[in-house]
């Protein structure tokens, strides 16, 4: 798509805006300090329009990571996309986080490329796994080989192929359960960019002509456990889960 999109991200404890156009970078603002998305985002948004001399009513799309990554953060940077989108009257796209990570980490120190290799990005889920995908780099075209998954560290090794390269902000949190010697192991703080978000969109979107006919559709966030990321009210919603009777004895009493 040949076109300006506005990346958005918040997946993480970083984040920020960027704008690009015809998938070029024309600037790119970070949140200030971190877990900072609820109140500098939109500053962020309108820093980066600022800088790419780009007036919002010149954005044909907005684009947004969906996930996984925190339940707050993606929730902040959904609702502002949604927000932007309707105000504008723009579509609104979802981006997966994983597709995002690999395509930093390849541009920026992945394989050189002529070599094919395995990608491994991976987030950490707390309760001793992480989430990751895999995907495939050659030839400077990147391939989700995969789904997204929730594994412990140590069967990571034995999903992957010998010489994966394992990147991401989750490698810190488990320490020594990484088998180094069949992985590559990329420990260097990992950061997703806005910018890399919307690179990622771009490809996302390579194969459409005209961005206003996308359909206006509401982007749904991918999260890590489904089960554990509701809102309140989305819990009241919920059926009661006690038994019938119980229920019933209440409604007679």
């Amino acid at each position: 798509m040949n076109g300006i999109i506005l990346a958005i991200e918040s997946s993480g404890d970083g984040g920020g805006a960027a704008v690009l156009s015809d998938g070029a970078i024309l600037s790119e603002v970070a949140v200030p300090a971190p877990r900072t998305h609820g109140s500098q985002l939109m500053v962020c948004v309108d820093r980066a329009c600022t800088q790419a001399k780009i007036a919002r009513a010149r954005i044909d799309v907005v684009a947004v990571n969906c996930g996984p990554g925190s339940y707050t953060g993606l929730r902040i940077g959904l609702a502002i996309a949604a927000g932007l989108g309707h105000g504008l009257d723009r579509p609104v796209v979802g981006v997966p986080c994983f597709e995002a990570m690999a395509l930093q980490f390849a541009l920026q120190s992945g394989p050189g490329p002529e070599t094919e290799t395995e990608l491994w990005p991976v987030l950490d889920a707390r309760r001793e796994e992480v989430m990751t995908a895999r995907f495939t780099w050659h030839k400077d075209q990147l391939v989700r080989a995969g789904q997204d998954l929730l594994t412990a560290p140590e069967q990571l090794a034995e999903m992957a192929a010998h010489g994966a390269m394992v990147f991401g902000s989750g490698l810190p949190a488990y320490p020594g359960r990484w088998d180094q010697a069949r992985l590559k192991v990329n420990a260097g703080e990992f950061v997703l960019g806005a910018g890399s978000l919307g690179l990622a969109a771009h490809l996302q979107l390579a194969s459409v002509r005209d961005a206003s006919l996308l359909a206006r559709a509401p982007v749904l966030p991918r999260y890590f456990r489904q089960v554990t990321a509701k809102t309140i009210a989305e819990r009241a919603g919920e059926p009661d889960s006690r038994d019938v009777t119980d229920r019933v004895k209440e409604q007679g009493s």
